[in-house]
């Protein structure tokens, strides 16, 4: 049991250190050149293909950076349709997260930090849940 849960905090671990490296990672590569006045706008953002967002900037993407392109257009977009709901809200995935591992602590944490996000909460309710019988067909 112990064994288990510490190969899964060593996953999830692993999981956002990646992930955060890989978001906050400003290295370029040495053999790229880049092009004076290449700078892309949100307007070029909104407007231009992946392919032509290529050919602008000179160089190929790869496809973590095709497929943030592809997100940011989708959140303008949805930004575009709804201007009144904030663009940064809480996921259901924090939500889940605190509820799993904090237990009812971590519900009750995220009623006061993500209040009116139901989303949210009902991930915590749900990662509350999943941990209870986790809990139960482990014991």
């Amino acid at each position: 049991m112990k064994n288990f849960f510490n190969i899964l905090l060593l996953c999830v671990g692993v999981l956002f250190a990646t992930n955060s490296y890989a978001v906050i990672s400003t290295a370029s590569n040495p053999n790229e050149t880049e092009t004076p006045g290449a700078k892309i706008g949100i307007n070029d953002l909104k407007t231009l293909s992946v392919k032509e967002i290529e050919a602008k900037i000179g160089h190929d993407l790869t496809w973590k950076q095709k497929l943030a392109i592809k997100v940011l257009k989708n959140k303008a977009q949805k930004a575009e349709e709804h201007p009144d709901k904030p663009a940064i809200q809480g996921s259901s995935f924090l939500g889940f997260l605190l509820g799993f591992v904090l237990s009812l602590i971590g519900v009750l944490i995220t009623y006061i930090v993500f209040s009116g996000e139901k989303k949210t909460i009902r991930g915590a309710w749900i990662g509350f849940l999943l941990g209870i019988l986790l809990y139960v067909l482990i014991l």
